[in-house]
């Protein structure tokens, strides 16, 4: 799995780009680098935009990962989107019907995301 820090799309949010797989043994560590990214920005409502488009395959166990970001960061009155994923990452939130469950959609969609 690739981690990045992409430049912010708007102020107060934190981008971060993910790439290749996220199986059982990288959900622990992307959990840690997305709340430790948005913690780095010590904003008072935290953004965070993940970009899936070059994650070749998510296990239960990242969905599991994404899903506990979302919810720590809206117990901190922020919020989480999910950003151009890719068709496996689309097919297995569909699946398991994450897809209603986790914000998707795209950067241009910033001005809709509830916070």
């Amino acid at each position: 799995m690739e981690l990045r820090l992409d430049d912010p799309p708007a102020h107060g949010v934190v981008q971060v780009a993910v790439g290749g797989e996220i199986d059982l043994v990288a959900a622990g560590v992307l959990e840690r680098f997305l709340l430790g990214a948005v913690a780095d920005r010590r904003v008072a409502e935290p953004g965070l935009v993940v970009d899936l488009s070059d994650t070749d395959f998510i296990g239960c166990a990242g969905v599991n990962a994404l899903l506990a970001t979302q919810q720590r960061l809206h117990r901190m009155g922020g919020w989480l989107l999910l950003a151009d994923i890719s068709t496996a990452v689309s097919r297995v939130l569909g699946v398991t019907g994450m897809n209603t469950a986790l914000t998707i959609g795209t950067v241009a969609d910033l001005d809709e995301v509830d916070a």
